[in-house]
């Protein structure tokens, strides 16, 4: 099934908010800190908190969002607990976005291509390597050109995951490329007609949206009306709510005119409560009653998304 059929499924059944995973020992409840720095107790701690956040909104949320970089960080360990985390959301039946933002020439394109969505790797006749990095959808950077994606939307087409291209990011600083005009448009315009010409064709699904999604942030609700009209079909990815400054109810610029078409990535706001003394349980419970205090902010009730569990 298209990507994006099985992404507004999973959303029609739940919410557009997604659950952002980023994991900082300065910030998560205490009992999941590491009882020492060797690398079983770090694999241990950072595989303990992920499960613990997809255990409290596996039947809450659509998908996940892992941050890659704060598994990276912590070397070959945290790349062991993004396998073993990424594992354990595919067992409860959740979507996974891995945000990478990977953009090169096109043979190292493919590469990353392989690992993450192909899901693995020929390495002579007859002899193919698996990746346990492979999900359902990655974060790209188009800052390379239109023929640099080429690998990345063919590898999602053919093994239908999806992709979120960096169209107009949430960060303070993103209008000083991204709001730049040329030639009677800005760049985040120019990005944006390029997303919906690559997620054409074959990349459409039954819904009438693209594999091919984009970034969107929540900080620029003028500029996210603007580029849900350029970008008809496109799914957007909407950060920057929460710690970053953005408002939940702002993004409903990004959403079409049905209440589709766009999802809403929640980290630090959701995982990250202010008493890090909680139990399991009372973590857990905590994590529920912030995805469904998101989704009453939203204010999404109705034909468009049918609640079965809020």
């Amino acid at each position: 099934m298209n990507f994006a059929d099985r992404l507004l499924t999973r959303v029609a059944e739940t919410t557009p908010i997604v659950v952002g995973i980023d994991p900082n020992f300065n910030l998560m409840p205490k009992i999941f800190l590491p009882s020492s720095s060797s690398p079983t107790d770090v694999i241990d701690a950072l595989a303990g908190f992920s499960k613990a956040v997809i255990d409290g909104v596996h039947r809450l949320a659509p998908a996940l969002k892992f941050q890659s970089a704060y598994y990276e960080q912590y070397g070959s360990p945290g790349i062991t607990a993004l396998a073993q985390s990424i594992a354990y959301a595919k067992q409860k039946g959740l979507l996974i976005i891995l945000d990478v933002k990977r953009g090169d020439i096109g043979s190292t394109s493919d590469a990353y291509g392989r690992a993450y969505l192909a899901g693995y790797t020929e390495l002579a006749e007859g002899l193919r390597l698996t990746s346990d990095l492979a999900v359902d959808a990655i974060t790209v950077n188009p800052f390379l050109g239109e023929d640099t994606l080429r690998s990345f939307v063919d590898l999602a087409i053919e093994h239908e995951k999806g992709l979120f291209i960096l169209v107009k990011t949430s960060n303070p600083g993103s209008g000083m490329l991204q709001d730049r005009v040329i030639d009677g448009i800005s760049v985040s315009e120019r990005l944006a007609g390029m997303v919906e010409r690559l997620g054409a064709g074959k990349g459409i699904g039954k819904t009438g949206y693209s594999c091919v999604g984009a970034v969107v942030g929540a900080t620029y609700p003028a500029e996210a009306t603007r580029l849900r009209t350029l970008m008809p079909r496109t799914i957007h990815l909407v950060p920057g709510v929460g710690a970053q400054g953005g408002r939940i109810e702002t993004t409903k610029a990004n959403f079409d005119e049905r209440g589709m078409g766009a999802i809403i990535p929640i980290s630090r706001a959701i995982t990250y409560p202010s008493n890090r003394e909680l139990s399991s349980s009372e973590y857990q419970q905590a994590l529920g009653n912030a995805i469904k205090s998101y989704d009453r902010m939203l204010g999404h009730a109705g034909e468009a998304f049918p609640r079965t569990n809020m």
